[in-house]
């Protein structure tokens, strides 16, 4: 860069040793009377230009040299002769020349609107000196300019040069078309120019006719300068004209504006012109239109309907205003307007009926058809349809569901959020054995959630018993008959309707089990007490010691019938 320092060292080595000077040139850069031996450091501080130095060795025998290059890089500098060679509506072709002694990476364009307040837009990695920018808007101003772009850096940009795109036919038709009638043959028909003219404006042509069904080339036409407003006489009394509005510039005709109807009767109101509906709430949907010109008019009458329901429509007659909130309508349901004008001299041209849709709400029905179904003992299926299509006032995202347990040890409500919309069914896990559980289902949607459904139950089903029998007991009968006794275990851990016990026992040697266990199968309700006497000629012997284990068994587990 410029003005940046560097160090340029020489080392020369011989027999005799040599004295070691600098030379930029012929300039001698080192006193002869201060030479060094051998070695010798340049300092070179705020370079600005690229030069050679010589270092030179000097000894008895001779003298050689070496020589360094100094290149002092910047930034490139501002390309110049910046020139617009070609414009179109939408485009513009710039050519200049580099500016600069050594080749550059490649270049930018930065331009904008003058009318505009944004900042500059870029074009980047231009790699000629000539370049075409297209996505520009007709007949606007724009300020171009370059900068050139090397291994250093972004040079300073170039002067700016300022043109104006080529014009074209308007984009968009005259806003605010209205009329009203002067007598019963003559109207007076108003507008304001496009929003997007694309050049100047040089007249506009009025078109209108009784019969709508007709193309518009076969309208009649009425010409007009450069004006708002325009008069149209020799117009049949009492009957419905439509007329449409363009503009032209010399490139071309713009599009027309909407039909706007008409009744060729004095004093009776022109169509309402610029209706338009917009939801507000998920109930409400607001109407506005332009308000008319010079008009008497005494009522507004307005007729909406479902638009999937033309043969239910609404009407509504109410005071002179420029808009109206119509409350009261089915959220996410797509309504259609008319409105039409009235005088003391009669009823105008009903709109074109407009649209609009309410915003969504949460459903006002829970899901349908909530089923359970107990898959095993910790895990329950829930399914459910989606409620009733009038009911979900938007579009269903996701449900949700709560489950809780009657009874148990965890009596907290649960809730599973987040299941996609397009399920109907999530099965619960990790529950209670043999337990009741109760289930809710919620829809949702962007809005929020809607109601839960009814409450469902259903009972996990039974298991093994998760504890033995409480407070077994053992006491001597007589010397070859024991009575045993016992509690069932708690009921929490019973899983399931208990349907009888097992009593195990074998005769114990030196306090080892002797021989095979017997065991008994009780049924309830004659499980308790027990009375184990003497079933064979081993099973107990006077003053023996007997180990005696009780089990108690669920329902499922086996019956004793099929042991």
């Amino acid at each position: 860069m410029p003005g940046g320092s560097v160090n340029l060292t020489c080392v020369a080595v011989g027999a005799p040793m040599p004295y070691v000077k600098w030379m930029k040139g012929e300039q001698e850069l080192t006193k002869e009377e201060e030479m060094p031996i051998g070695r010798n450091v340049l300092e070179l501080t705020n370079i600005r230009q690229s030069a050679n130095y010589t270092c030179v060795a000097i000894s008895s025998l001779g003298m050689i040299d070496t020589t360094a290059q100094i290149t002092v890089k910047a930034l490139p500098r501002p390309p110049t002769s910046l020139i617009v060679t070609e414009t179109t509506a939408t485009s513009v072709t710039l050519t200049w020349d580099s500016g600069n002694p050594e080749p550059v990476s490649y270049y930018v364009i930065q331009y904008r609107a003058k009318v505009s307040d944004n900042g500059f837009q870029e074009v980047d990695g231009v790699a000629s000196t000539r370049y075409s920018i297209g996505g520009l808007s007709p007949y606007s101003e724009y300020e171009f300019r370059v900068m050139a772009v090397n291994n250093i850096g972004r040079g300073p940009p170039s002067g700016s040069v300022e043109t104006r795109t080529s014009e074209q036919a308007p984009s968009s038709p005259p806003l605010r078309v209205q009329a009203r009638m002067l007598s019963a043959t003559t109207m007076l028909v108003q507008w304001e120019p496009p929003e997007e003219p694309n050049g100047q404006i040089r007249g506009y042509r009025v078109y209108y006719t009784s019969d709508l069904h007709f193309p518009l080339s076969t309208w009649q036409k009425h010409n007009t300068e450069d004006s708002s407003l325009t008069t149209i006489s020799g117009l049949v009394p009492d009957i419905t004209y439509g007329l449409r509005v363009l503009a032209f510039t010399s490139v071309g005709d713009g599009p027309p504006s909407d039909i706007l109807q008409v009744k060729t009767q004095q004093g009776v109101p022109a169509q309402p012109t610029g209706f338009e509906a917009e939801a507000e709430l998920d109930t409400r949907i607001m109407l506005s239109w332009l308000w008319p010109v010079q008009d008497q008019i005494t009522k507004y009458e307005l007729t909406y309907w479902e638009a999937d329901s033309d043969n239910n429509k609404h009407h509504i007659t109410f005071n002179p205003a420029g808009s109206y909130a119509v409350e009261g309508l089915k959220p996410d349901t797509l309504y259609k307007f008319s409105l039409a004008a009235r005088s003391e001299m009669g009823l105008g041209v009903y709109t074109q009926s407009v649209e609009a849709r309410t915003a969504q709400s949460t459903p006002s029905a829970p899901p349908q058809e909530v089923h359970l179904i107990s898959l095993s003992s910790t895990s329950i299926k829930v399914s459910w349809a989606a409620p009733p299509a009038a009911s979900r006032h938007g579009n269903i995202v996701r449900y949700s569901l709560a489950y809780q347990a009657v009874s148990g040890e965890d009596l907290q409500r649960h809730e599973v959020k987040d299941i996609p919309a397009d399920v109907s069914s999530y099965v619960l896990e990790g529950l209670e054995k043999w337990t009741e559980y109760v289930v809710w289902v919620k829809a949702h949607t962007d809005v929020g959630p809607g109601p839960e459904s009814g409450s469902t139950r259903v009972r996990t089903r039974e298991d093994v018993p998760g504890a033995p029998p409480r407070r077994v007991e053992v006491d001597n009968v007589n010397s070859t008959a024991l009575r045993v006794s016992w509690k069932p275990p708690l009921q929490q851990k019973q899983h399931g309707q208990v349907r009888g016990y097992q009593v195990v026992y074998s005769r114990l040697e030196n306090g080892e089990p002797r021989g095979q266990p017997i065991i008994l199968d009780v049924a309830l309700p004659e499980a308790q007490p027990l009375q184990v006497l003497r079933q064979n000629a081993d099973s107990l012997l006077a003053g023996s010691r007997v180990s005696i284990t009780c089990k108690c068994r669920a329902a499922q587990v086996i019956s004793f019938g099929q042991y």
